[in-house]
């Protein structure tokens, strides 16, 4: 490993500083599909005093050209705690056709995983005088509606380009997501090939026949010789692919489930900040809840909750927390997550059960539909951590205490009010005599019931959604739900279809005919809860 004489000094300082903790070593590849004479790139990355650099390569010479490696080593340190990552890459080209396992490596005591790579025959070049190739392929002739395609475009050359333009991907009916660009070298027809694919995640919106349109790509030939310019340039080459048709199928009858999950795995995992099964009253504990779909975007994630539909029982209660919703990218293109928290706080001593929850979802591989769940939890509320039993022994002496210290108590009591009620009164003089232009006030029924209005006048599920809570808490006080479904159950038949609409709307992606004024005529002329004090309408009808 070579390292410049500063850097190294750095790294020395931070390996004497810093005690290893979790050292790590790990292998990756750019690709697990190759064909004869192409190349692919191995990654071996140590930390915490793993160094790449001492694996053995001797077994990938059976199944493996080495062409070339380099080291690297990128030192940080935070907040006085360092950190040294080592990294090895290594160019190899297979030995011929199969699957080739990349062998398990050792440095430090620790391993990395073996990795399988397929190798496919020889590309065969179309035409011997092409210096140029362009092409583009799917991995999916016939997929789903909403299921992910993968497109990827191709640009082979034997020869120096400059000025290399690809034309934008434009899908109707279709959302496209750009992946990251990979590169590497194949020989070809006596020939060393530079390749490189653009790569697009492609989810198709509505069944039918989704058409590709040619992509166009332009260059122009570097020749090499002197001039006052540098290299010449030569002939500019023009190439366009073939237009590419798929086959969407609609979401099939066997699919029960409320949202249509297209994906090739789905996996939900759970996580509490405390025990659920052992708490005292007033306690809390965060439940985090993460879903990831392994073919589908986070957006197309739906939200779940502890209950469901249902209402927390009385002793509980649960509100929502953080919410984080993305997308990564992985070796089979798109992998969507949803992560979302919510607190539960004890209110009253007794023993729950938490519903299980389950998510139906569309398994793409095997072409069946398969339920992801989380097991029920119990949750266990004991009396107030600390709490002194009653008993005859020793209770004497607490009464006989507290009779002693009752007068000088009743006198210190009397003073400390005396103070508070005469602080009291400055800060309401404070508070009328001096203006206070930054102070923020909750917004009125009047004010978030016209934020509900321009919601549903521009058609916006989003703003609908968060005005529709807000105004429930006006509705229905403190105890207002926290979900769509759960102020549609207390509300009448007729908010409570508007709502089923919004939260279709919401999770169902591709769907843009939702239309906010029946909605919000309803939630109009939804009558006041008799325990609210109000009468008959709504009377905040924004004018």
């Amino acid at each position: 490993m070579k390292i410049f004489a500063g850097k190294g000094l750095v790294v020395l300082l931070l390996i004497l500083v810093t005690a290893p903790v979790d050292a790590r070593l790990s292998a990756e590849v750019d690709r697990r599909e190759v064909a004869l004479g192409e190349t692919l790139r191995l990654t071996l990355r140590g930390d915490d005093g793993e160094d790449p650099d001492d694996v053995d390569l001797t077994p990938l010479s059976a199944n493996f050209v080495l062409l070339q490696r380099s080291s690297s080593t990128n030192a940080s340190l935070i907040n006085g705690s360092g950190s040294v990552i080592r990294t090895l890459e290594i160019e190899m080209e297979p030995l011929r056709e199969g699957l080739m396992v990349i062998p398990s490596f050792s440095a430090g005591g620790r391993q990395t995983t073996p990795i399988a790579i397929k190798v496919k025959p020889r590309q065969v070049t179309a035409t011997d005088d092409a210096r140029v190739q362009f092409s583009a392929q799917v991995d999916l002739d016939e997929a789903y509606v909403q299921q992910q395609v993968i497109l990827t475009v191709t640009l082979a050359q034997s020869v120096n380009l400059d000025a290399r333009t690809v034309s934008e991907l434009n899908i109707p009916d279709a959302v496209v997501e750009q992946l990251e660009q990979r590169s590497f070298q194949r020989r070809q027809s006596g020939r060393l090939w530079q390749v490189t694919e653009l790569r697009y995640a492609i989810f198709p919106q509505k069944s039918g026949s989704l058409e590709i349109p040619p992509i166009t790509f332009s260059g122009r030939e570097l020749i090499p010789g002197r001039s006052l310019l540098g290299a010449r340039l030569g002939n500019r080459t023009l190439l366009e692919t073939t237009p590419i048709r798929v086959a969407v199928k609609p979401v099939p009858t066997a699919f029960t489930g409320d949202v249509w999950l297209p994906a090739s795995a789905l996996e939900l995992r759970e996580n509490w900040s405390s025990n659920p099964g052992s708490l005292s009253v007033g306690d809390s504990t965060t439940r985090t809840i993460e879903i990831v779909a392994r073919g589908l975007q986070g957006s197309q994630i739906p939200p779940l909750t502890s209950f469901g539909d249902t209402s927390p029982p009385p002793g509980l209660r649960f509100y929502p927390d953080t919410e984080t919703i993305d997308d990564r990218e992985v070796t089979g293109g798109i992998e969507g997550f949803r992560v979302q928290s919510e607190a539960l706080v004890s209110t009253d001593t007794g023993s729950w059960q938490l519903p299980a929850i389950e998510l139906p979802w569309w398994n793409t591989e095997t072409d069946q539909m398969e339920i992801a769940r989380l097991p029920g939890r119990s949750v266990s509320v004991a009396g107030p951590a600390g709490q002194t039993p009653t008993g005859t022994e020793g209770a004497a002496s607490v009464t006989e205490t507290a009779e002693n210290t009752t007068l000088l108590w009743q006198g210190v009591a009397a003073a400390g009010w005396f103070l508070v009620l005469l602080l009291g009164a400055w800060v309401v003089y404070l508070h009328k005599t001096t203006p206070n232009p930054g102070a923020k006030t909750r917004p009125t029924p009047k004010q978030n019931l016209v934020a509900l209005r321009l919601a549903c006048q521009n058609n916006d599920t989003q703003a609908a959604r968060t005005a529709v809570l807000k105004w429930s808490q006006d509705h229905f006080g403190d105890g207002a739900p926290a979900t769509l479904a759960e102020v549609g159950r207390r509300c009448s038949p007729n908010v409570q279809e508007q709502l089923r609409a919004l939260d279709a709307a919401l999770y169902r992606v591709g769907d843009d005919d939702w239309s906010g004024q029946a909605l919000f005529a309803a939630i109009r002329d939804e009558r006041a809860p008799a325990d609210n004090g109000s009468d008959s309408r709504y009377s905040l009808y924004p004018t």
